[in-house]
């Protein structure tokens, strides 16, 4: 009897919670629910690797030059770096040269004086899986700006990515500040004229063309960026001296010092801010200029807005293609939370007339074990913060059929064992010892299985394994341990009849 008062108490402070939590904290609605966004994205893992190979061909044409390695040309392909030597003899050296201090790459002689340099098989699966987790994440400090309640941002497929945002509708604005690049440089303008073509005869290696925002002006510029997106330490929306939105942002303490001589030495001149491979505007240099700068153009209050959010939050590592678009009328998740509801009520009547009228007083306590196991998944997907999705509700459907199965098996066990000719109190230890193994079995299956969805699966997948995971531990609680409690107490005062 101890024992019983014990689990009894326990059980009214486990309820108490429960109802606490379920009260107090809203929960989650998934986007079939809610309504909202839904994007699939895929990023360019071509070009960042191109711009991955551009960035070692330098460092690869400076290293053989202090080695008296004579290069007559560096330039880079869609299947990595080529390099051509003057002599033949010094072909062999600067193959041993990068395959010793560059041993990320493989270097193949392609044809007489050239060689051709590509990464390693493992090193591009490395470096995908870095480009995709490296935009997983600054998408998720863009949306989180947005101020976005629980969205989701997953890989789905081994280059996507799918962005899920709950109750946010304004599809457009969403795809600005996801698939925005917001490449941020400042480049040194060599010259500017009104056509690309004046500009072309006077392109170098270390040039670039650039076209300006409106594409009425062109801009030879430096190709190796000042300052970078990388270097601001934050970035807000502001006025420029004319009253127009503009954006300001502020640099890190070593790039701010190197700005600083940079504009120091180069009084006079223009230095062009770079965006996406556009020239929002192009300034001249009147004084030295360190750690704050601005950004100005034919903003509107919300652009500028937006740019200083996705410049906070920091430049994606390439292009985004966006692949499905989708938005969810919030109308369709509250038709189908009133149906799910009715189906709800309706099915949890059903059952709980054939289970009391087959298992009488013991169908009572199957079915407050029942409603104890839905307030504890309840409770649980609260407090993980989960989010409710429509396979989510599946999955309590689902957990719902477990719990009556488990209390059918140790019931039917129970009838088994009195058939036998044993007593009420020795049935019910007798069936439940003897059917615990089965009903183990059940629930660990269950368990593994929701977490390889859960670790494998992607967006309602990861819903629906959420729910049952949760249920699963909730139905072992309630409709195994709990449900012998109920009997013990109802058989002590021998008012238990199956």
């Amino acid at each position: 009897m101890k024992n019983i008062l014990n689990n009894i108490i326990l059980l009214i402070i486990l309820i108490a919670g429960s109802v606490a939590v379920v009260t107090l904290k809203p929960t989650n609605l998934g986007l079939d629910l809610k309504g909202g966004v839904s994007i699939v994205l895929e990023p360019d893992i071509q070009k960042a690797l191109e711009k991955e190979y551009e960035k070692y061909a330098m460092d690869m044409e400076s290293f053989l030059d202090e080695r008296d390695v004579k290069i007559l040309d560096v330039f880079v392909k869609k299947d990595g770096i080529y390099i051509e030597v003057i002599e033949e003899p010094q072909l062999s050296k600067a193959l041993e040269e990068l395959e010793e201090n560059f041993p990320r790459f493989t270097v193949k002689r392609e044809k007489k004086g050239l060689l051709h340099i590509q990464l390693k098989s493992r090193e591009i699966s490395s470096f995908e899986r870095g480009i995709i987790s490296q935009a997983i994440e600054i998408l998720r400090n863009r949306i989180d700006a947005l101020g976005v309640a629980q969205p989701v941002i997953t890989k789905i497929g081994p280059k996507r990515i799918l962005i899920e945002l709950p109750g946010y509708l304004d599809l457009e604005r969403a795809k600005k500040i996801i698939g925005k690049t917001a490449s941020l440089e400042l480049k040194l303008v060599v010259e500017s004229a009104p056509s690309k073509e004046i500009l072309e005869e006077k392109l170098t290696r270390d040039t670039e063309i650039l076209p300006s925002l409106k594409g009425d002006e062109w801009f030879l510029v430096k190709k190796v960026p000042v300052i970078t997106g990388g270097d601001l330490k934050t970035a807000y929306q502001s006025t420029d001296e004319y009253g127009s939105p503009a954006v300001t942002f502020e640099l890190k303490g070593e790039a701010a010092s190197k700005f600083g001589n940079f504009t120091q030495n180069n009084i006079g001149k223009r230095l062009a801010i770079v965006l996406d491979n556009k020239v929002v505007s192009a300034p001249v240099i009147r004084s030295r200029i360190s750690s704050r700068g601005q950004i100005t153009g034919y903003f509107t209050p919300e652009e500028a807005r937006d740019l200083a959010v996705v410049l906070r939050a920091g430049a994606l590592p390439t292009d985004l293609h966006i692949l499905q678009e989708r938005i969810v009328g919030p109308s369709l998740g509250k038709d189908a939370i009133e149906q799910g509801i009715k189906a709800g009520i309706l099915g949890f009547a059903l059952l709980v007339i054939l289970i009391i009228a087959r298992y009488k007083v013991a169908g009572v306590t199957a079915t407050f074990s029942i409603l104890l196991n839905a307030l504890l998944l309840w409770a649980g997907l609260v407090l993980l913060d989960a989010t409710l999705t429509l396979p989510g509700i599946a999955g309590i459907i689902l957990n719902m059929g477990i719990a009556v199965d488990s209390n059918v098996l140790i019931f039917e066990r129970f009838k088994e064992e009195l058939r036998l000719g044993n007593t009420l109190r020795k049935a019910i230890e007798l069936g439940y010892r003897r059917s615990l193994s089965a009903v183990w079995d059940t629930h660990i299956t269950l368990l593994v299985a929701a977490l390889i969805l859960f670790q494998f699966g992607s967006g309602p997948v990861k819903g629906f394994a959420t729910t049952l995971a949760i249920g699963t531990i909730a139905s072992f609680i309630s409709n195994v341990h709990y449900s012998k409690v109920f009997l013990d107490l109802l058989a002590k005062y021998r008012i238990l009849k199956i």
